[in-house]
């Protein structure tokens, strides 16, 4: 019996181990000397091709992250201090910035834009103090 005890703990330790090396990366979790400053700087380099307003911040414990730079794909969560109208004029005209291009967008009380680059598309959905990015791979055409 402890042999079956021991033999399932390093079964558990190595399946531990080898989950946290995958591309999922939890920017919370990070630690740093600097925890303050830290964590928006790399989540502004992981979310590298989103624009992100200069008085924003990206809710790292909501966001999703799989992959960095510009191929990640996942869900950034921004708290915004823009209102809904001025949040999607500045989206309608970063995104494109950033290599973007317009698919289509509908204003209102949840607004919500969507992009498309290279094989990935972009959902942005702004409501009052929140942005939500969601990226995903685009589906590859059936011959």
């Amino acid at each position: 019996m402890d042999i079956f005890r021991g033999g399932l703990f390093l079964l558990l330790v190595v399946t531990m181990f080898g989950c946290s090396s995958s591309g999922i990366s939890d920017l919370s979790k990070r630690s740093s000397s600097s925890a303050s400053v830290q964590p928006v700087y790399e989540a502004s380099k992981a979310f590298a091709d989103i624009p992100i307003a200069t008085n924003d911040s990206v809710d790292i414990k909501k966001s999703l992250l799989l992959n960095t730079g510009e191929q990640w794909i996942g869900r950034a969560v921004i708290k915004s201090s823009q209102n809904i109208e001025d949040a999607f004029t500045y989206y309608q005209a970063n995104m494109p910035d950033k290599g973007w291009r317009a698919v289509t967008s509908v204003q209102s009380e949840v607004s919500i834009l969507t992009f498309e680059k290279m094989s990935r598309f972009a959902a942005v959905q702004i409501q009052s103090g929140l942005v939500t990015v969601t990226v995903s791979p685009r589906e590859t055409e059936a011959d």
